[in-house]
C-alpha cells in the first residue's frame, strides 16, 4: 500500500517516498504471527514501561495500535512489579513487553521477567520483539538456564544476532521487527522544519562520533530526557497512583490506570518528540528509536550506530533499503 504526498514534490522525490513507504507497510505484516497466537485467548499484557525513554514508548503504543487492529483486548495491563500471580488462570498467556532490555545491561528488569516466568511454567509466555544483550557468557548461560525449563515460551526477536544466541533460550524464536512500526504513518505538522537535530544518547550505549559527521552544522542536541522536560512529573503521579491502588487492594484498577492515564501521557511524551523532529529538516542519531520515529514520520535521517551493534544489526534485518535513511559506524 502506498502513502500518498503532497503533489508539491518533485517526481523524483515521489519515488523515494513511496519506495520509503512501501518498505514501512511491508514491517506492519510481519506480526501476523502474533494475531494468530492470541486469538481468542485471553491474555495479559505485562512489563508495560513507565520512564522518560520514548523509544519504549513507541513500542508500548505500537503494541496497544496492534492489539487495537487486531480485535485482541488485554485482560490485563501492568508493570511487572503490580502484576499479581493470582490474576492468571489455566490457559492464559503472558505477554511481555518488547525493547532492548533482555539481558544484564539493565539486570533488574530482565531479572524481575525471569522470576514471571518461571513462577508460570504451565502458561504459554510470549516476548514481544527483542534485542539480546549479554555483556558476559557466564551472565547469558544463567539466564538461559533459568528461561529454558519453561516448555512454552515464545521469543521474538528484531535482528539476527539475538535470533542465534535465543536459541539457547527457547526452540521457539521468531525474526520480526519492532512493534513501533504498527504506528505508521506518523501525522506530522504540515511545515517544512530547518537545520538538524541531533539525538544523542547520555546513557550507557552512547557511541563516540564517527568523524565524518562532526563537521555537520547541528542547530539542535537533545535527547529523550530533555525533549519530555518538566513533564516527567507525570511520570512520578502515575507511580503514587499505582502504589496506592497496590497498597488497598484495588487490583482491578491497574488496567485503567494504564489504559486511561499511562498510555495519554505517553502519546503526549510521543507528541513532543514528533514536534521536535517536524521543527527541522533532517535528524541524525544514535537511539533506535530516533531512526524508527523518523521512519514513521517519512524524515530524511542518518543513524550512528550504537555501543554494541543494536542500531545497525537492525537497520541491515529491516529498514536498510529506505531511501530516507543512512548508517554510519564509529569507524569510518
Amino acid at each position: 500500500m502506498n502513502r500518498s504526498f503532497p503533489l508539491s514534490i518533485s517526481s523524483q522525490e515521489s519515488q523515494v517516498m513511496n519506495k520509503h513507504s512501501e518498505v514501512m507497510e511491508g514491517l506492519k505484516a510481519h506480526h501476523a504471527i502474533i494475531a494468530g497466537m492470541l486469538k481468542g485467548k485471553r491474555f495479559h499484557y505485562i512489563d508495560i514501561p513507565i520512564h522518560d525513554n520514548i523509544g519504549d514508548l513507541l513500542i508500548m503504543l505500537g503494541t496497544l495500535r496492534f492489539f487495537e487492529t487486531n480485535h485482541l483486548k488485554p485482560a490485563t495491563i501492568a508493570t511487572t512489579h503490580s502484576f499479581k500471580h493470582e490474576w492468571v488462570k489455566p490457559g492464559d498467556v503472558l505477554v511481555f513487553h518488547g525493547g532492548g532490555n533482555f539481558g544484564d545491561l539493565y539486570g533488574h528488569i530482565h531479572q524481575d521477567r525471569e522470576k514471571v516466568i518461571m513462577a508460570f511454567p504451565g502458561n504459554q509466555i510470549i516476548l514481544m520483539p527483542q534485542t539480546l544483550f549479554f555483556s558476559s557468557d557466564a551472565a547469558r548461560a544463567q539466564s538461559a538456564a533459568n528461561i529454558s525449563r519453561h516448555p512454552d515460551l515464545h521469543l521474538f526477536v528484531r535482528d539476527l544476532v539475538s535470533q542465534k544466541m535465543a536459541y539457547e533460550f527457547t526452540p521457539h524464536v521468531y525474526l520480526v521487527p519492532d512493534m513501533a512500526h504498527q504506528l505508521y504513518p506518523v501525522a506530522t505538522p504540515d511545515k517544512q522544519g530547518q537545520g538538524i537535530v541531533r539525538i544523542q544518547r547520555v546513557d550507557k550505549e552512547k557511541p563516540n562520533t564517527p568523524e565524518s559527521l562532526r563537521q555537520l552544522s547541528i542547530r539542535t542536541t537533545t535527547d529523550w530526557i530533555e525533549v519530555i522536560g518538566e513533564d516527567r512529573k507525570l511520570i512520578n503521579l502515575f507511580e503514587k497512583l499505582e502504589w496506592r491502588l497496590n497498597h488497598h487492594g484495588w487490583h482491578s484498577g491497574l488496567t485503567a490506570l494504564a489504559k486511561w492515564y499511562w498510555a495519554p501521557v505517553s502519546r503526549r511524551y510521543v507528541k513532543k518528540a514528533i514536534k521536535v523532529f517536524a521543527d527541522h529538516e533532517s535528524v541524525v542519531t544514535d537511539r533506535l528509536h530516533g531512526h524508527i520515529l523518523a521512519c514513521l514520520m517519512d524524515k530524511k535521517h542518518i543513524v550512528i550506530d550504537n555501543s554494541y551493534g543494536k542500531n545497525s544489526t537492525y537497520m541491515n534485518q529491516w529498514t536498510i533499503e529506505s531511501p530516507l535513511t543512512t548508517l554510519v559506524r564509529e569507524s569510518t
